[in-house]
């Protein structure tokens, strides 16, 4: 089932501040979920990473990690006091926290018209090979579906037919955002960063608002985009 954590660290040489990896982040994440299952070589891994939140001159900093699994979540509230190590960092797990959401509970929340999305961490979609820094609503919804999909148990999968009345009725309706690099070691991409809001419009908005915002409070654990599970695509998620 869905679930988030909320991880507090805290760093051993606060004054030593390097910058953080993509890949620093993926083998951090790798290694405290693989023992619940999660292959590492798996081509759609069933985990994603935030990049480091909120970090401060005390050297206290918030990491966020989703499960998407539809099997026993691991238990990350004993990692407290675990000694973790990011890059030439290492840091002591100072707390945890964490929220579930079960698939068939994500399938009866409330129906939303609009949702508001700020993009916490650089995003991109990948499109014909190339990436696209752009929140474009079909690549967004059609990768939280596939996602969903991957991981959401048989009696609570999304079918075609819902697929295609979701994409033909959801919208980019305003957006605040900037582009920005990422790099990635052996290469890089440009993505973007910054709030955008979707809505539901046309003839079939009314049957799949429900859809829409289960969907949507799903893409706060899973994230959105390419590399989520790299600190990439890290969002919060507000209906209205």
């Amino acid at each position: 089932m869905p679930a988030r954590w909320t991880l507090t660290l805290r760093a051993e040489r606060p004054s030593v501040e390097r910058a953080v990896t993509p890949a620093q982040l993926h083998g951090l994440t790798a290694t405290l979920l693989e023992g619940a299952g999660a292959d590492h070589h798996a081509q759609h891994k069933p985990y994603s990473v935030s990049p480091l939140l909120a970090a401060d001159r005390t050297g206290r900093a918030i990491l966020r990690l989703g499960w998407l699994q539809d099997s026993p979540r691991p238990d990350l509230v004993a990692l407290t006091g675990l000694r973790v190590r990011l890059g030439a960092q290492f840091f002591t797990v100072a707390g945890a926290e964490e929220e579930f959401t079960p698939y068939p509970v994500l399938c009866q929340v409330p129906g939303a018209r609009r949702v508001v999305m700020r993009f916490v961490s650089a995003t991109y979609f990948s499109r014909n090979g190339r990436w696209h820094p752009l929140p474009d609503p079909a690549l967004l919804y059609g990768g939280l579906i596939r996602r969903w999909n991957l991981f959401a148990p048989p009696y609570a999968q999304i079918d075609e037919a819902q697929e295609k009345a979701l994409l033909s009725s959801v919208a980019l309706s305003a957006h605040d955002i900037a582009s920005c690099p990422i790099s990635l070691g052996a290469g890089y991409r440009i993505g973007f960063t910054g709030d955008a809001a979707f809505a539901l419009v046309g003839s079939y908005a009314e049957a799949v608002a429900g859809l829409f915002a289960g969907l949507s409070l799903f893409a706060a654990v899973s994230g959105v985009g390419a590399q989520t599970t790299h600190g990439l695509g890290c969002l919060n998620v507000g209906l209205e």
